[in-house]
């Protein structure tokens, strides 16, 4: 079978995307900013976002997981969506391993279980052709030695975590910064010894405003809308 060619600027279409951050800090209100979205929940946490009317998909179960996936592969879904919002990528990861839990009594076995099957869900739903977001929580790490402290994603069953950073092209922090008196959120994406981030598209600054629209043009380099040109975060933030 002759091989087909293309560029890597022509294969770079979708973004994924896994933006962290404490609980309260936004992320579902990120997930309403990116283009055309789906809300996959698993959290029910959606009251900031009851005014958009953005549609939504509760998951309860792993079949109702694959039913979405079923439904963006073979149904309606590209008609209807650009991007796929799974918030929270914790929550999933809970709603599996307790369905698990109540068929396999080997506690161990079941975190097994469900990290190959997380795995699996976030690389089938990340290589589909839609921009992916995956929000999840943070966990707190202090240094024994030190006191130094740290914030990394967090899902339950270290087989998972420890693998979580290295499935997505962007990995952010959401989080406030201060500039006089007023606080503003930002997307963290270079990390450094309190946090961990990283920016493959290397077209990010440090800080970036909380707008998924605006935040995958400029990953593909393309123009900005209007909704991100006004955007009140100052703009010397970036360069912080």
């Amino acid at each position: 079978m002759p091989l087909k060619f293309t560029t890597t600027d022509q294969a770079t279409e979708h973004i994924n995307l896994l933006v962290y951050g404490e609980a309260g800090i936004g992320k579902t209100t990120l997930c309403g900013t990116a283009p055309r979205p789906l809300i996959i929940s698993a959290e029910g946490g959606t009251l900031s976002l009851a005014d958009k009317k953005i549609p939504m998909v509760k998951i309860k179960t792993r079949d109702d997981c694959n039913d979405v996936y079923d439904y963006l592969t073979i149904g309606d879904g590209p008609k209807h969506f650009d991007t796929i919002n799974f918030d929270s990528l914790s929550e999933v990861a809970e709603v599996l391993l307790l369905d698990e839990k109540k068929i396999n009594k080997d506690g161990r076995a079941a975190y097994g279980v469900m990290a190959d099957e997380m795995n699996t869900l976030v690389r089938g739903f990340r290589d589909l052709p839609y921009h992916t977001v995956f929000t999840c929580k943070s966990k707190k790490l202090v240094e024994e030695a030190t006191g130094v402290i740290s914030y990394i994603p967090y899902v339950p069953g270290q087989a998972f975590l420890n693998n979580l950073p290295y499935l997505f092209d962007e990995l952010v922090r959401m989080n406030f910064t201060v500039v006089g008196t007023t606080k503003y959120r930002v997307l963290e994406t270079v990390g450094d010894r309190r946090f961990i981030a990283k920016d493959r598209s290397g077209r990010l600054l440090p800080m970036e405003k909380p707008d998924l629209t605006y935040l995958f043009a400029k990953i593909l380099g393309k123009e900005f809308t209007e909704s991100a040109k006004s955007d009140s975060t100052p703009t010397h933030l970036k360069g912080k």
